[in-house]
């Protein structure tokens, strides 16, 4: 098994992106800096940073900070989190002779998400908690406020208010509180000082920007802006362009396309894409993925990953080989990990080419991670089933669709002892294949020809596996167009009688229904309120009805939510029947 988070090895030669990522941070003539890392769901930017962080960590000159967008999300406000996570890590490294400088700015940071507490300050001026004191307060002031509160509600308001004064204590210092401008000002100038006291240059990675609901996101870019405006500072951003773009046009109705790209061309600086893997970027992947889990050792997996980069950077010339015999040798294969090597070079121009996998190092681990579970089940399981058949089958899976997957189960179960004659062609007569294939008839043609053969193999087991085991639910991410667009069109339905939905639904392509109601739920997990009703599950709702395949996802995940509201409970019903 392979681990799904990012990692400071580089198997994909990525370092030559980080390089030239450090050349710019650390160049002062190009400071103040906002760098962009570009890059679907998937395709290595959180690994980018990493090497970067790796490279820059080795400068004294350089404090770098990591800020994850999304792990503040619903837990602070989005501006002034970023500016309170840099004032306290400036706090935390800096020397004794800086200290109070920076503690000064850590105060002015909380002073300004004191001023940005909004509906919470006007709360706390009034005697009422703030700091996740609110939600609980609101009703027993309600309750209050309407005659018909009890002693309760009245030991509820006063407790929350000695909680909410203990909070605040110590947050900033007994002084009359400036406007947010004023606070911002001072900040700046707080926060210059603090770096020219330590002879420092700021890093900042903004990861995940975006997972981040469209508001939260777009208030992250725009703190970033008052940094950028300050010497010794640069801001490299990892995101999904789309996505964020998706987040401006969202946040900002009515901008039109040109705008909508304006707006980020003009916050980051300098764009620098992810490159998408080819056919040798994805064999290199498989190789190293396999060896790093093979028990040979780590010189032997060092010495592979040396000749394997040394291929993919010298590939342009077109005249040096990736071998298969290079490989088994740097590694001292035996046979069983020269067997799974083999298995890697007859896949990867498959996986490299294939509009389902998008060349995404992502996917591609989590495939190989199914096809490590599924052989671990079979063999608890006593079945005989060879690794290589199940890496055959799992490649069909993730390159076609749900149709052509369950048709090419159902022939292998109507067959006798699960071998149907797809395996067995006739010299006499084509190859028949079932109707759902015929969309993807040259991946299905070149898939019957890579090794192992499946003749007078039993895949029942394989069908067990596949149908009952650890489903292989890899749908990439990158959705077309229409899809994206119909995402955030069907979460602002206001109603289940409406026509709008309709016509969009009708737009989103058939073999998409899939991905967009896994879309729409990520969104809906996003908000983990569900007292009252909400309008963003009316377009799935809607979805779910029109396209029955895909309730089943929508119903999965509501049956989840504890103590659901009467609404909740109703319109689940009207799901489910």
């Amino acid at each position: 098994m392979w681990s799904d988070n990012e990692t400071s090895i580089d198997y994909l030669n990525y370092i030559e992106v980080a390089e030239l990522i450090c050349d710019m941070v650390t160049d002062e003539s190009l400071l103040p800096l906002s760098v962009g890392v570009y890059g679907g769901w998937g395709a290595g930017k959180s690994s980018v940073l990493k090497l970067v962080e790796s490279s820059l960590s080795k400068r004294s000159d350089v404090i770098v900070i990591e800020f994850d967008a999304w792990l503040y999300q619903g837990f602070d406000e989005a501006k002034t989190a970023l500016m309170t996570v840099i004032a306290s890590e400036l706090m935390a490294k800096a020397p004794d002779s800086v200290k109070d400088k920076a503690l000064d700015l850590m105060r002015r940071a909380n002073k300004l998400k004191f001023l940005g507490l909004g509906a919470e300050l006007g709360l706390a001026a009034m005697g009422m908690p703030t700091f996740g004191f609110v939600s609980k307060m609101l009703g027993s002031a309600q309750d209050v406020y309407e005659g018909s509160g009890d002693e309760k509600d009245l030991e509820t308001i006063q407790d929350g208010a000695k909680a909410a004064k203990a909070k605040t204590e110590g947050l900033f210092r007994p002084k009359d509180i400036k406007t947010p401008p004023e606070e911002i000002t001072a900040f700046k100038a707080e926060f210059s000082a603090v770096l020219q006291a330590m002879g420092k240059r700021l890093v900042v990675f903004v990861d995940n920007l975006d997972r981040c609901l469209p508001e939260n996101a777009i208030k992250s870019l725009e703190a970033m802006r008052l940094f950028l405006s300050m010497p010794n500072a640069a801001f490299i951003i990892a995101a999904d362009v789309d996505m964020i773009r998706h987040a401006v046009s969202a946040q900002f109705q009515g901008a039109s396309p040109r705008h909508v790209v304006d707006y980020l061309d003009k916050l980051i600086q300098f764009p620098v894409n992810v490159p998408k893997l080819g056919m040798r970027e994805v064999l290199s992947f498989l190789c190293m993925l396999i060896a790093s889990r093979s028990g040979v050792p780590e010189e032997k997996i060092e010495t592979l990953r040396s000749y394997l980069i040394g291929s993919i950077q010298t590939s342009w010339r077109n005249d040096v080989e990736l071998k298969r015999d290079d490989v088994i040798a740097a590694l001292g294969a035996d046979a069983a990990l020269a067997a799974q090597i083999d298995m890697a070079f007859r896949i990867a121009p498959i996986l490299a080419h294939s509009k389902a996998v998008g060349g995404n190092p992502r996917v591609i681990k989590r495939m190989m991670n199914i096809i490590r579970m599924r052989h671990a089940t079979a063999k608890r399981r006593s079945m005989q089933l060879d690794e290589a058949v199940i890496t055959k089958l799992a490649l069909f899976e993730r390159c076609t669709d749900e149709a052509a997957f369950k048709a090419l189960l159902d022939l292998i179960n109507a067959a006798p002892n699960g071998k149907p004659q797809l395996f067995e062609p006739s010299q006499k007569a084509p190859i028949q294949v079932p109707e759902a294939f015929e969309k993807h008839r040259t991946f299905v043609d070149e898939w019957l020809d890579i090794e192992p053969s499946l003749k007078d193999v039993d895949l029942r087991p394989a069908v067990y596996l596949a149908r009952e085991t650890l489903p292989l639910q890899l749908k990439s991410k990158s959705l077309s167009a229409d899809a994206r667009k119909a995402v955030g069109e069907l979460l602002k339905i206001p109603t289940l009688s409406s026509q709008a939905a309709l016509v969009t639904i009708s737009k989103i392509p058939t073999d998409e229904t899939l991905d967009v109601m896994q879309e729409l739920v990520g969104a809906l997990r996003q908000n983990s309120d569900w007292s009252r009703k909400r309008t963003d599950l009316t377009g799935p709702i809607i979805l779910a009805q029109e396209r029955p395949d895909s309730a089943g996802v929508l119903a999965a995940f509501l049956n989840q939510i504890p103590g659901k509201a009467p609404w909740l409970q109703h319109m689940l019903k009207g799901l489910n029947e």
